[in-house]
Formats: structure tokens, sequence, C-alpha cells
């Protein structure tokens, strides 16, 4: 029986950190002697010294707006902890879904914003911005998660420049600026003192399991977010810190890097490919990087989703709608196109593609 085919979850692969192993290993030991107790004891609330001090030489800022927590989604956790409870905030209009989650945990509002090919809709924006006085924008801008779009460099300053002027903290999550698979790199997003904020994570660029992420904020709100990691975690991983934070100085990092966009290029080509050949115009653009891309599926109604999902799983796919990625406000017009799915890829081969992604387009005619 052919092994199924799940486009669930964007994890690595594991050929990759099967390729790390012995190198972090190595790294998390000598790590520990070199700093002995340092590591061991509490201290460093906001990140790891020297890591912080190499992320803020990449970001041209001060050490001090610098925050390094346990992953990117802690870092995410606690700039939300951080705002005025019951504070509007923008988000695009397919998002990160633990973003959703989180800020609704908090008591935040959340307002979606229209995407386009070229990323976040800027009237949409701009009369969001007026009407709401939101506190901040959130947004991915390279290889977003779910749609696999990555923003121009016009509209990615042009959505800084409309935050700037209404007052609102423009929030990018890069955690994917680094992943891009088709040989070209991503430019660069430049930060005065007022921002933009920018937050990054390792999960995809090194390994999940290391559970490291940081956040550049302007100067004037580092102490208040420092204060709260202080006082949500007291410090954060302190080995597994020192460990990149040497991982990086020795250029290994970067190496590891390239390694990764060599290694998914192929499964990115396969999934272009086929998502071309079985899904004419249904998804928003061919990806060039990251982890993701979505369907909507006009032909599945959102009624019946269950028994999608179950005809999908028994064609040999494995798959969920991806309602909570959905802005709250959106979904009801969202829902009325049909149903939405995230697809990822780089854990999956080639071959894999094709056959996951064959067999899911001959399930979806059967519900047309």
């Amino acid at each position: 029986m052919t092994k199924p085919v799940s486009f669930l979850r964007g994890v690595p692969a594991d050929a990759v950190l099967e390729r790390l192993v012995e190198a972090v290993a190595d790294g998390y030991a000598e790590a520990v002697r070199r700093y002995g107790s340092e590591v061991l004891q509490y201290g460093h609330f906001n990140g790891f010294k020297p890591l912080r001090t190499i992320l803020a030489g990449i970001h041209d800022v001060d050490p001090e707006r610098v925050v390094v927590g346990n992953g990117g989604l802690e870092v995410i956790s606690l700039f939300l902890k951080s705002l005025p409870a019951g504070s509007t905030l923008l988000i695009e209009e397919a998002t990160y879904d633990r973003v959703v989650l989180d800020a609704m945990r908090y008591g935040h509002r959340l307002i979606g914003v229209p995407l386009g090919a070229e990323g976040v809709d800027l009237d949409r924006l701009r009369q969001a911005a007026s009407r709401y006085a939101p506190r901040a924008f959130y947004g991915i801008p390279f290889h977003q998660n779910p749609t696999g779009i990555t923003y121009s460099a016009d509209n990615r300053s042009a959505a800084e420049r409309i935050c700037r002027d209404n007052g609102m903290l423009c929030v990018w999550d890069i955690c994917y600026q680094s992943l891009r698979y088709d040989g070209r790199p991503n430019d660069a997003i430049s930060l005065d003192e007022k921002g933009p904020i920018l937050i990054n994570s390792f999960t995809k660029t090194l390994a999940p399991g290391t559970k490291c992420g940081y956040i550049v904020v302007p100067a004037d709100l580092a102490a208040d977010l420092v204060a709260v990691a202080a006082n949500t975690r007291i410090n954060p991983n302190l080995p597994t810190q020192a460990f990149i934070a040497d991982f990086m100085a020795s250029g290994d990092y970067q190496r590891n890097l390239e390694t990764i966009c060599s290694a998914y290029r192929p499964a990115m080509e396969a999934f272009n490919r086929s998502l071309a050949d079985h899904f004419p115009g249904a998804f928003p653009t061919a990806v060039s990087g990251g982890f993701f891309s979505c369907l909507t599926l006009p032909s599945v109604a959102v009624e019946n989703e269950t028994a999608f999902v179950a005809a999908a799983r028994s064609a040999g796919v494995i798959l969920s709608p991806a309602w909570d990625a959905v802005a709250p406000d959106l979904r009801s017009e969202k829902r009325s196109r049909g149903s939405f799915i995230r697809l990822t890829f780089p854990a999956l081969t080639p071959d894999q593609i094709r056959q996951g992604l064959s067999a899911l387009s001959r399930v979806v005619q059967s519900f047309a």
C-alpha cells in the first residue's frame, strides 16, 4: 500500500535535520563548556547577549532593541501580551493561525485585510487604519503563510508608510525571509529608531527542536517587552542561544541555510508544476520559497468539507481546512467561495508531491 501523502504540517525534511545531528550535538556541548555556568544560571532575561549582539549587527540596531526567546511563537506571544488589553490589530486575510488564536486569547480585536499577488491591499489597509485606529498591523512579507505570496518591495514600503502615518506599529514576521529556493535572495528590510518591528525564528532555518526566535522593537518599547518576558519565563533557554551564537559566528549557520535552500528547490519546483497542472488559477501565486501555499476549492462547499477530507484520506491524501488561519471577520465571506486548504511541501519528495496533488485533483473533481 502506498504511504499517504500529508500536506498538513510545515515541518522540515528529516533528511535536512539528520545532516545537522552531529553539528548540533557537538555545538551544544562546546557552548556549555565554553560559557559554563553562565548558560546554566539565571540571567540574560532578554536573551543571551552574544547572540543578541550578532542579531543586532545583522539588522543594524542597538542590541538593547533585540529580545531573544524560546521560539518565534513565544516572542509573538510576548509582544501580544505587552499590548494594552483589547487592542485592535490588523492582520492579513489569511495568516499564521497561531497568531490569530493567541491574539484572541489575549482579548485583542482582529480586522482582516485582503491580500493580492503583490502583497497587502493598500487601499483596504489605509481604510482599516483610518476607521479602526489599530495598535498594530501584523504581516508575513516573504513567502507568506499560508498563501506563499512575497510582497513586492514597493508594496511593503507603502504598508510601512501607512502604518507610520496612522500611528500604528508595523510588525513584519520574517521567519521565511532566508528560505528562498530559486537562487535569488530576498531584499532586506531597513529599520530606523521607530521600526518596523521584526520577528524571526530559527525553527525552519535551523531546527524546530532548538526553540529559538527573536524580536527587534523600537527602543521605547524594549523595556516593557523585556519586563513581560522576564515575568513570563524569567530567562530563555540559554544553552540553545549560546550554541546558535557560536553556530552563526563560525559561518556554519549560513552554510546550513544554503544547504536547506538547495535541498528544498526540487520539491518547490515539483509543487509549482503540479499545482499549475491540476489546479490552474486556484492558488494565489507560484511559490519561490517558504513552506506553504493554499487552495480555494469552489466545488467543495463548506458543508461538505468533512466528507471531502475523508474522501481525500481514502485516496491517500491527508489535509485539513485552514479556517483557523483566516481573519475572523472575513471567514463568512471566504467560506462562501468554497473550501480553503493550506498545503506544505518541503518535507515531501517530488514524487510524493506529484502523487498527492494528482490524487487530490481527482477527489476535488468528484465533488464538482
